[in-house]
């Protein structure tokens, strides 16, 4: 294979599957937010968002539309609502230093990949609304500390979900798709976690443990059995609801 044969075959495959090297510098966070733009451009070819507006001549990419910087870094990520179809980009830890991902109300489909997992420095990450599958393997996000990803299709048992992203997290949506299991210890880990929406998921057993840390909590439309008793808001002066309706999540949270 000759040279620019071989550099065209290196183009096709970071277009294909958005993947390159990790870098540390802007001009590196721009060479994988231009890679980025080629995948969602192959991927939706008639409607596009404003991440088409991204210009490859602009010497930084802190004034493109959805992007956030902080110390000469990209740092966020944010295109709700953008026309977003097909599966998710496999290189968002060529990011180093991303810390808010926001993708929610697009259609993007598939399982999340495990790349999202080497993203070490997210702290929020927003794919709600979408229409994903599969099962979380979030095993690096150890510094999340919100995560909404309520209305897909994501499944899996609970216990095995919880554990490995729960070190930081305070607040968690993961209403509205086909997780499965027994909540209680699966979030006996999570001691920063206040607020928790589980509704509408296909959860078993009982409510065995205690809500003293959490503000808000909401397991509607599951298959719990079994009674509440006082013994579960012993020392809970910290509750504020237990509800049947979808958890409110502070929009501040979820944006730089």
């Amino acid at each position: 294979m000759s040279a620019p044969e071989a550099m065209q075959f290196i183009l096709f495959v970071i277009l294909i599957t958005g993947k390159h090297a990790v870098g540390e510098s802007l001009d590196s966070d721009k060479q994988v937010l231009l890679n980025l733009q080629m995948f969602l451009l192959q991927k939706n070819r008639i409607n596009q968002g404003s991440y088409n507006k991204w210009d490859p001549q602009d010497p930084s990419p802190c004034s493109w539309p959805g992007i956030t910087c902080s110390g000469d870094r990209v740092t966020g990520i944010n295109l709700p609502d953008n026309d977003i179809a097909g599966n998710l980009f496999s290189n968002f830890s060529g990011l180093s230093e991303l810390t808010h991902l926001d993708l929610s109300k697009n259609t993007i489909d598939g399982a999340i990949p495990a790349d999202l997992g080497r993203c070490r420095s997210l702290k929020v990450l927003n794919l709600s609304h979408n229409i994903m599958g599969g099962e979380l393997n979030f095993t690096g996000l150890s510094s999340l500390e919100v995560v909404d990803l309520s209305v897909n299709r994501i499944s899996g048992d609970i216990r095995m979900s919880f554990p490995v992203m729960c070190r930081n997290l305070v607040v968690a949506n993961l209403s509205s798709n086909n997780f499965t299991g027994e909540i209680s210890g699966s979030m006996d880990e999570c001691s920063k976690l206040e607020y928790v929406d589980l509704s509408s998921n296909s959860l078993t057993g009982n409510l065995s443990f205690g809500f003293d840390r959490f503000k808000e909590f909401s397991v509607s439309e599951n298959r719990l059995s079994g009674a509440l008793s006082g013994s579960n808001f012993v020392g809970s002066c910290s509750l504020e609801r237990i509800t049947n309706t979808q958890l409110v999540i502070n929009h501040s949270l979820l944006h730089p």
